[in-house]
């Protein structure tokens, strides 16, 4: 009797541990096999700007790529509209995409506060250092901004791991650049080297609206107020004269506030670059008020008098600072080339409308991407 339990217990425990190994194998195997669908499984990565073509483009990838990682890839400037905001957020839970959002935590007038420099129409540092730089130090590198924030994240089918070996043959960039900004494609693709680098709306002309009533999302409003792009509220530094005088007409107060700020830094650009504060023997006694101001708004004693004093300070009789070959400098320095946006609002009528301009951002980067 003993003999025979002693044998029923010694098949049960037999059994237990089949049953055991038989559970433990088939994790393993599931293990295996969604380790092997995530090595297949390629990173589609959208450059999202806030504009139409890129949600268009994150709709196409969606449908042709079901099962792969997709990610929205979002670097702000915080000079945005704040519609700008409420689109990219509305397309992510619409698309049902994940979204990251990277910052170094400067705006463009900040930044040029701390360079000297004004950009322009010529040259436009904001897009390289704000969005270019902390995309291209994540991507190829792993290193994340100031800020870093993940949106429906639950969406996200991978980790996102730039320094995982394969990253960069793993895994797609893509980029709302249609037909009609074709000049820009080879620099990207160079820039962005070696990723596969796509521009589906190159090849596939689609309206942006109708991709938009699909999941009947509202189109931000810069493009109603008869704006190219979706773009830092309209203010690009590389805009035209065409571009500003449409910021007058259609949002004044924003012109107001881009046109004291384009006035505060060229004089400030200029105390600069007298010679004893250029070569450091001379206190910088500005910049505090400068940035504050860019920063907050608010207007010291000292910016308020250079604000007074527009007109006289762009007199071409003063001459204040000296230029690189050391000559005086009499003139402000302007986003526009040849025009200050405070004289643009006093001769409207005589700008050029066709002068619209504006950013090529992701353009012209290459040695940063390839430090």
């Amino acid at each position: 009797m003993n003999s025979a339990l002693s044998d029923q217990k010694g098949q049960y425990f037999l059994y237990v541990r089949f049953l055991e190994s038989a559970f433990l194998k088939s994790i393993k195997e599931d293990a295996n096999e969604n380790e092997r669908e995530e090595r297949s499984m390629k990173n589609h990565i959208i450059f999202f700007s806030g504009g139409m073509s890129s949600f268009t483009v994150a709709h196409l990838v969606k449908i042709k790529y079901p099962n792969d990682n997709i990610l929205l890839y979002f670097t702000d400037t915080l000079w945005e509209d704040s519609d700008l905001y409420r689109f990219i957020y509305e397309a992510s839970d619409k698309l049902e995409l994940p979204m990251l959002y990277h910052s170094v935590g400067l705006t463009p007038v900040q930044l040029m506060a701390i360079e000297r420099f004004l950009y322009n129409s010529r040259v436009g540092n904001c897009s390289k250092k704000l969005k270019m730089e902390p995309a291209a130090k994540f991507l190829k590198k792993g290193i994340k901004p100031f800020v870093e924030m993940k949106y429906n994240y639950e969406f996200l089918k991978a980790d996102i791991s730039p320094l995982e070996e394969g990253f960069e043959a793993d895994t797609i960039l893509y980029f709302g650049i249609g037909w009609d900004e074709m000049h820009r494609e080879d620099a990207i693709k160079k820039n962005w080297s070696p990723f596969d680098v796509q521009m589906p709306l190159i090849d596939e002309v689609i309206n942006n609206e109708d991709v938009l009533n699909l999941y009947g999302i509202r189109k931000p409003r810069l493009y109603d107020m008869g704006f190219a792009h979706n773009n830092c509220k309209g203010r690009c530094v590389k805009a035209g004269q065409g571009h500003y005088k449409n910021l007058l007409l259609k949002d004044e107060k924003t012109f107001q506030e881009v046109k004291e700020q384009e006035i505060v830094l060229s004089e400030y650009i200029r105390y600069t670059k007298q010679p004893q504060i250029k070569s450091g023997k001379c206190k910088d006694y500005l910049f505090k008020d400068v940035y504050n101001y860019l920063s907050t708004g608010i207007k010291s004693f000292k910016i308020k008098k250079i604000l007074e004093s527009a007109d006289y300070l762009a007199s071409s009789r003063r001459l204040f600072g000296n230029d690189s070959k050391g000559n005086p400098i009499n003139k402000p320095y302007s986003y526009i080339k040849g025009m200050t946006l405070n004289l643009l609002e006093k001769q409207p009528i005589q700008c050029d409308m066709w002068d619209i301009g504006g950013c090529g951002c992701f353009v012209d980067y290459e040695n940063t991407l390839n430090d």
